[in-house]
């Protein structure tokens, strides 16, 4: 079923490795970082949204368009990953959000898409998705039914919980708490830094969400605070959360950085350093925020398809590749690369061993 869907083939551009590379074979010292394709879609109009990494090291992708489809990469790290799809949602043509809530087990937001990519009202659900091994067919249940959501977009799970997820709804600029066992669902962040700007080209505010440091990728340890993006305002705020994902009582939310010379920010992570990632859609790049505040392109450019609409980051989980960057990609369908130049959404590896 998924050669009908999924075909694999090795990345373009002068500095990337040949097909079938391996991660090993993608190390460089210098910027832009080496990179190369590990899946792309057939579907012209293909948009890949967003992206988990499950506890066993394989990715999990969302599809906006043209259906609502999540398809999995095994072994992304491999020499030939291999992609097929896992579920089709009944009601939706769209996914957006996904996080995975204990292994093998996911969260998954769809909804009925319309132009523009923006859900219609009353359309949105949250699933679980059960994921099996091997050829165990994947099982799906609705869940959760928020009929005011406008466009849920980033979710992450509340460590300790199996059923919690904090999510961001783009369009209203807020952020709800949701526990999926119990269908119980409220706005628990509504602020200005959450709000989308009225002239924007495309508007969007809160995207991007990520629990925790480093060490909350891990399940380890702590910090206290959930991190957004807000992409209309091309920053990356924080606010502090206590154990059941509750905004502190009295606390603010705080700016951490707003990212220079870019007209949109997407989704963003950390990687186990610290430095922050950040995906800028539009423009095509994915830009680096280190410990120090320095700001840096790492890869991609407005005139090149590397990573054109970049719309999802996640490093991988495993020794072999935790320090190797996932990238989802729209296929620059909103906006062709050179005003005419567009190709099917994408997986892109990215070494961020150069980086460091």
């Amino acid at each position: 079923m998924a050669s009908k869907f999924i075909y694999l083939i090795g990345l373009v551009g002068a500095f990337a490795p040949a097909l079938g590379a391996s991660i090993e074979g993608l190390r460089q010292t210098s910027l832009p970082l080496s990179s190369r394709i590990i899946a792309q879609m057939n579907q012209s109009d293909a948009f890949v949204e967003n992206i988990a990494v499950r506890s066993n090291g394989d990715l999990v992708v969302t599809l906006l368009n043209p259906s609502a489809s999540v398809y999995t990469v095994k072994e992304p790290y491999s020499d030939s990953p291999i992609t097929s799809l896992v579920h089709t949602f009944e009601g939706a043509n769209g996914t957006t959000g996904i996080s995975e809530t204990r292994p093998d087990t996911l969260v998954v937001v769809a909804a009925l898409i319309q132009d523009a990519a923006m859900p219609l009202p009353n359309t949105t659900w949250l699933w679980e998705l059960k994921l099996g091994d091997g050829d165990q067919q994947a099982t799906a249940r609705r869940m959760v039914h928020i009929p005011e959501a406008r466009l849920i977009n980033g979710i992450i799970s509340v460590p300790g919980s199996d059923s919690t997820v904090l999510a961001a709804d783009s369009q209203l600029g807020v952020i709800f708490r949701v526990d999926v066992a119990t269908s119980e669902y409220k706005v628990i962040l509504d602020t200005p830094e959450l709000k989308l700007t009225p002239e924007a080209s495309i508007q969007l505010g809160v995207n991007g969400l990520k629990a925790n440091n480093t060490s909350w990728i891990f399940h380890q340890i702590r910090d206290g605070y959930a991190y957004l993006s807000n992409s209309n305002l091309f920053s990356i705020y924080r606010f502090r959360i206590d154990e059941q994902g509750y905004p502190i009582q009295g606390a603010k939310v705080e700016k951490v950085v707003t990212i220079e010379g870019v007209s949109f920010v997407d989704d963003f992570t950390f990687d186990r350093h610290g430095n922050i990632w950040v995906a800028t859609s539009i423009n095509n790049t994915v830009v680096t925020v280190g410990k120090d505040g320095r700001q840096s392109v790492v890869v991609g450019s407005l005139t090149e398809l590397t990573v054109a609409g970049d719309s999802s980051l996640a490093f991988g989980k495993t020794s072999i590749d935790q320090d190797i960057l996932y990238v989802t990609t729209s296929g620059a369908i909103h906006a062709p690369v050179n005003g005419t130049i567009t190709e099917p959404g994408k997986v892109v590896a990215v070494d961020a061993r150069g980086y460091y």
